[in-house]
């Protein structure tokens, strides 16, 4: 029988909870993540707010006896190393370093960890800027009071290769630690948003040049939210569990409950655990232990509802295959003590050491599996990656296609949309999709002089506050004709047939017809 990789549970963990002189100047002295949880409110029936440690534990990170007893609990539950959130802003400026900075220092607790860069800028929810908004709800008490740079509290920018030696020089003593966690000697780094940095390709060079000259082996660099493999980056994590609400999203399977966004725990979990790999990019997945941001956003938030220690093992099982499948060294759990947002592994009152002791059972049924029917799954894996091809290329030619159609329209100054609304006695439009192909359409009507009424789209807030942006399961209102720009118009004319009483038209067919004139 081949050997078998059991993966490394790696815990995400938020360094959040002691004070700092910059969360004492934006949100009042003394202020920790504990204070959204302690006054988090229920806003509906069976709504698990607020919640609280067991014990009443509300630690403060500051100390080394609280770190001392996290790494015991970790090790005692088969947890195999922790992923900080590292926050490293514009000219070197660190917010929450301190529990890594201490855990350098205190080499007694054999806590093994790495760094998930969080390189996204710190906001507040009114600012013109976009970013992370993390303390929205709290921070309704104390608008105004606090004005900082128009609502930018952390600015997050990548420089030149000075600021890249910088950072990295910064890092340098943590790769270093024999307690950094590594693949084949080599310190891994998560990116948490590599595509929203530029010079991606030029920084990543020039720190594994320097982690070469500084005797490492070398860099292990994994980027979340990829959706293609990029030689900048050795592996791809699926991040969880945005990726699947946002699956979840698409397809409407979602409910409102007093204003906040619920979703099926069991249903997020299946969607986990149906992702497939980064096509062509080792990928590795992660779990999520529950997610609730209403602590933090009050009813604009989103919950996992019916959330149990019984599904979440269960679940985290058929992770586990699957990452053992992918011959993957690690598997991420989202989180170790997210308490603002509803995602822990540690005791709290209701189920106590329960999540916990889940990892730890889907550990030792990792370790039991035998590896039988090998070759037949590997032949479904290559079959449900080939499909998966097959359907990205079809979706490609389909969008070249009408977009050669319409370049060639243009040329013969035929895309004429007032027009074609004119002879269908169409006054008030709406576009769906408002990806690339949905801002051309915009664009033109705008350009026309037409003033579509809104958007549907997954996405919101991309347009700024002058054009309204409705999501696909939210209701909008009447029009004469919703235009489909996205690739699937069959399903997506189905749903809206449900919905609308104006008339579903997709692109592609008023391109053919306007070609015909």
């Amino acid at each position: 029988m081949d050997q078998k990789i059991i993966p490394r549970v790696l815990a995400i963990y938020l360094p959040q909870f002691h004070e700092t002189e910059d969360n004492n100047a934006w949100w009042g002295r003394g202020f920790t993540d504990w204070e959204t949880v302690k006054t988090a409110e229920a806003y509906f029936p069976g709504h698990n707010q607020p919640r609280m440690p067991l014990n009443q534990y509300y630690y403060d990170l500051s100390q080394k006896r609280v770190m001392e007893r996290q790494a015991e609990l970790a090790a005692d539950y088969g947890i195999g190393g922790f992923c900080f959130y590292h926050y490293y802003f514009k000219d070197g400026k660190k917010e929450l370093e301190l529990p890594a900075e201490n855990l350098l220092k205190w080499k007694d607790i054999r806590m093994p960890f790495c760094f998930n860069w969080a390189n996204e800028s710190w906001i507040r929810s009114w600012s013109r800027f976009t970013g992370n908004v993390w303390a929205e709800k709290y921070e309704k008490k104390t608008e105004g009071v606090v004005d900082i740079a128009n609502g930018m509290l952390a600015e997050q920018d990548y420089g030149d290769e000075g600021d890249w030696i910088m950072h990295f020089e910064y890092l340098l003593p943590f790769f270093r630690d024999d307690r950094y966690i590594k693949k084949d000697g080599r310190p891994i780094f998560v990116f948490y948003s590599p595509n929203d940095i530029k010079p991606l390709d030029e920084m990543t060079e020039c720190w594994r040049r320097l982690a070469r000259e500084a005797g490492l082996d070398g860099l292990y660099l994994i980027g979340s939210k990829l959706n293609a493999p990029t030689p900048y980056l050795d592996a791809a994590l699926i991040y969880e569990p945005r990726n699947s609400i946002n699956k979840l999203n698409s397809i409407g399977k979602v409910q409102i409950k007093n204003g906040v966004r619920c979703f099926s725990y069991d249903d997020i979990w299946d969607r986990i655990n149906e992702t497939e790999p980064v096509y062509g990019c080792k990928t590795y997945f992660c779990g999520v232990s529950g997610y609730d941001d209403t602590p933090r956003r009050g009813t604009s938030g989103e919950c996992l509802v019916e959330a149990s220690p019984a599904i979440f093992e269960r679940q985290l099982e058929t992770l586990m295959q699957k990452s053992i499948d992918e011959g993957n060294e690690f598997l991420f759990v989202n989180a170790w003590n997210e308490w603002g947002e509803g995602m822990y592994l540690e005791p709290d009152m209701i189920d106590g050491y329960k999540y916990l002791g889940a990892v730890k059972n889907a550990l030792k049924v990792s370790y039991s599996w035998e590896k039988a029917g090998e070759k037949e799954k590997a032949q479904e894996t290559v079959k449900a990656e080939i499909s998966a091809l097959s359907d990205n290329v079809q979706k490609f030619k389909s969008l070249f296609e009408l977009i050669d159609k319409w370049l060639f329209l243009e040329q013969e100054n035929k895309v004429n949309f007032r027009r074609y609304f004119q002879n269908k006695s169409i006054h008030s439009v709406a576009v769906y999709g408002m990806a690339a192909l949905g801002k051309h359409v915009l664009f033109q009507l705008r350009k026309e002089g037409i003033a579509p009424l809104f958007g549907i789209d997954r996405y919101v807030g991309q347009f700024g506050n002058d054009f309204k942006i409705y999501r696909p399961e939210e209701e909008f209102p009447e029009v004469d004709a919703v235009i489909i720009t996205a690739y699937d118009t069959g399903t997506i004319h189905r749903q809206l047939k449900e919905r609308c009483q104006g008339t579903i038209i997709a692109l592609e067919t008023m391109i053919d017809e306007m070609a015909r004139w």
